[in-house]
C-alpha cells in the first residue's frame, strides 16, 4: 500500500520513527524543492470568507424592501435614517445618504450584496449552529436581520422570543412564531411587517 505524503503530515505527532522519516526526506530532496516547500509550509493561511450570501434571503429582502434610486426618509420615523437602494442607509464608501443623493440599479443591486457580505453574514454566522442551516434558514434570518438589525441576536431585552427559537436546534421549530412577533402592532408598517415575518417563516421551514 502506498502512503501518500498528505497522509503521513495528517497523522504525524513527532513519534521517533516519523521524526526519522521526515529526516530521511528531508536527505533526498533537493534544497530547491525543500526551500518551496517550506515556504507553502510556513505561509499564511488565507483569511476565511466572510460566508456565502444566500440567494434566497437575497430575494425576499428585494421582495419586501423593493428598490428606489433616490433617497428617502425612512417611513416609520418619516425621517433618518434616509434610505436608498434596496434598503441601504450607506453608500459604498461608508458614508450616509442624504435627501437628493442617486444612485443606479446596477449600485443598488452591489451595495445590497456588500452589505449583506460584510455587515450581516460575518455577524450571523455567531448564531449557534449557523453552518448547520440550509441556505433557505440563512436566508430568512438573514432578511429578518437586513430589516431589524445584524445583532439582534442575543439582544434578550428586545429579541427574547427569535434569541430562544435559535439558541438550540430543538427549539428551530418555533422559529416562524418568534418571528412573527416582530412587526411593530400597531404602527402604520405592521400590515407590511406582517406579511413580511410570514414569508420568512415559511422560508425557514422549507
Amino acid at each position: 500500500m502506498t502512503i501518500k505524503l498528505t497522509d503521513a503530515a495528517k497523522y504525524f505527532k513527532g513519534e521517533d520513527q516519523q521524526v526519522k522519516a521526515w529526516e530521511y526526506l528531508n536527505g533526498v530532496v533537493s534544497a530547491d524543492v525543500l526551500a518551496e516547500f517550506e515556504k507553502i509550509w510556513r505561509e499564511k493561511p488565507p483569511t476565511p470568507p466572510a460566508g456565502e450570501v444566500p440567494e434566497p434571503g437575497i430575494k425576499l429582502i428585494k421582495e419586501f424592501e423593493g428598490c428606489r434610486l433616490s433617497a428617502y426618509p425612512d417611513p416609520l420615523t418619516g425621517g433618518e435614517p434616509i434610505t436608498c437602494g434596496w434598503g441601504n442607509t450607506r453608500k459604498k464608501d461608508g458614508s450616509k445618504f442624504k435627501l437628493g443623493d442617486k444612485i443606479t440599479q446596477a449600485e443598488a443591486d452591489e451595495l445590497l450584496l456588500l452589505e449583506a457580505k460584510e455587515h450581516f453574514i460575518p455577524v450571523l454566522k455567531k448564531i449557534p449552529h449557523w453552518n448547520e442551516m440550509n441556505a433557505n434558514q440563512r436566508g430568512a434570518i438573514l432578511s429578518f436581520a437586513y430589516n431589524l438589525g445584524a445583532h439582534f441576536y442575543g439582544d434578550t431585552n428586545n429579541f427574547g422570543s427569535i434569541t430562544r427559537a435559535l439558541s438550540s436546534k430543538e427549539h428551530w421549530k418555533d422559529v416562524p412564531e418568534a418571528l412573527y412577533k416582530y412587526r411593530n402592532p400597531g404602527s402604520n408598517v405592521e400590515a407590511g411587517l406582517a406579511r413580511r415575518r410570514k414569508a420568512e417563516g415559511k422560508l425557514w421551514v422549507s
